[in-house]
């Protein structure tokens, strides 16, 4: 079995659409408007992550209380945490005590808590 996509009802498409295309790099794979509002699946280059994005006025919006997406970075992590500053974003600080490897986290249009790991 393999997972095929993680379906989320946001309140703001263009704002989670911009967050994972400039700071994850997931791409636009397929996106339209099947009448009652928008969707849009976003991937990685090689189609091993896909996350569905769904904004309709009357959904039930996405809620994140102890949900955390994380995402290994091939670029510097320095770098990725700099690229979310200057989009206007609070990450935390590169944490690189414990168990886990190096990793900050910052949250999403919805307040969903992604996490970047080396």
């Amino acid at each position: 079995m393999k997972l095929g996509y993680i379906t989320f009802m946001v309140r703001d498409l263009e704002q989670t659409i911009h967050f994972y295309q400039e700071l994850v790099g997931l791409k636009v794979m397929r996106r339209f408007n099947p009448g009652m509002g928008e969707i849009a699946f976003l991937a990685n280059e090689e189609k091993e992550t896909m996350l569905e994005f769904i904004q309709f006025e009357e959904s039930e919006k996405v809620e994140t209380k102890g949900m955390v997406m994380s995402f290994a970075v091939d670029e510097k992590l320095e770098t990725v945490r700099e690229k979310a500053c200057a989009m206007g974003l609070e990450p935390s600080k590169i944490i690189i005590e414990g168990q886990k490897p190096a990793h900050f986290t910052v949250c999403d249009p919805d307040g969903i808590v992604v996490e970047f790991t080396k």
